[in-house]
């Protein structure tokens, strides 16, 4: 079955409808949601990754039957989200496969929690660095979708060690890709980009568009545009200047139309 770059069943959004805010910005509105409004990480993560997978059923054709996932995972935020998604697929029925570009030791709390979920119910075992280097072309060449989960919109510079070694995977592999937030390699302020860099087939977005995401110059990159409510309080983003009254209204996953 073919995978849909454009899943319907998502109300649509025209881009110059919608708030497009800078890296610093959306930190700022995360700080504020946190620190005011008591909105953990951790529920940020889950409604990622549910989304996430939602998301990834739709590309499938609405149908798990015979479809392969493989979640390309780092080590923050992003990959927590990429691991819950998996966990979600698994219980859908998606024979979801978590490929891991950190060892456990140096993955941030949540990825760590989510990781050991996955441990917990045989979906996945501990990071391995060797063994994912190794087994990391043959994972993603028999992927029917590769899912981007290495790194979020605040990486600066080329991925390297083995987040680097499975991206330059996924850029030779001509496997359809989806990328969570961001493709892996693009800038998300100034929309640059490095080597090796996830020339994705879809991007969903986490929260708003990053400004680096609309630059023409990395639209190959980014491929189609979704958007993901993630649930933080619209008064965190008043009080960031910011209005998001009515985005999310007909769903919490729409489509940006360029």
């Amino acid at each position: 079955m073919a995978i849909k770059r454009n899943p319907g069943g998502f109300p649509q959004r025209k881009l110059k409808d919608v708030p497009i805010v800078m890296p610093a910005q959306m930190r700022e509105v995360q700080r504020a949601a946190q620190e005011v409004f008591h909105y953990d990480i951790l529920q940020a993560v889950e409604n990622a990754g549910h989304a996430a997978a939602r998301f990834v059923l739709a590309m499938l054709g609405g149908s798990a039957k015979g479809q392969r996932v493989v979640v390309m995972a780092g080590g923050g935020h992003v990959g927590a989200a990429g691991l819950c998604a998996v966990r979600h697929l698994d219980n859908w029925g998606v024979q979801a496969e978590p490929l891991l570009s950190e060892v456990e030791s140096q993955m941030s709390f949540v990825t760590q929690r989510h990781l050991q979920i996955l441990a917990e119910a045989g979906i996945a075992e501990p990071a391995d660095r060797d063994t994912s280097e190794h087994t990391a072309e043959d994972h993603v060449r028999q992927a029917d979708l590769v899912v981007d989960a290495l790194v979020g919109y605040g990486l600066e510079g080329a991925p390297t060690g083995l987040a680097a070694a499975v991206t330059e995977i996924a850029a030779v592999a001509a496997r359809p890709v989806l990328a969570l937030d961001i493709p892996t390699g693009v800038n998300g302020d100034t929309g640059s980009i490095s080597s090796p860099a996830v020339e994705a087939t879809t991007t969903l977005v986490f929260d708003l568009p990053k400004t680096g995401q609309l630059d023409p110059a990395c639209a190959n990159h980014v491929g189609e545009l979704y958007l993901a409510d993630l649930g933080i309080p619209r008064a965190a983003y008043e009080r960031c200047g910011i209005s998001i009254r009515g985005l999310f209204a007909e769903g919490n996953i729409v489509r940006l139309r360029r």
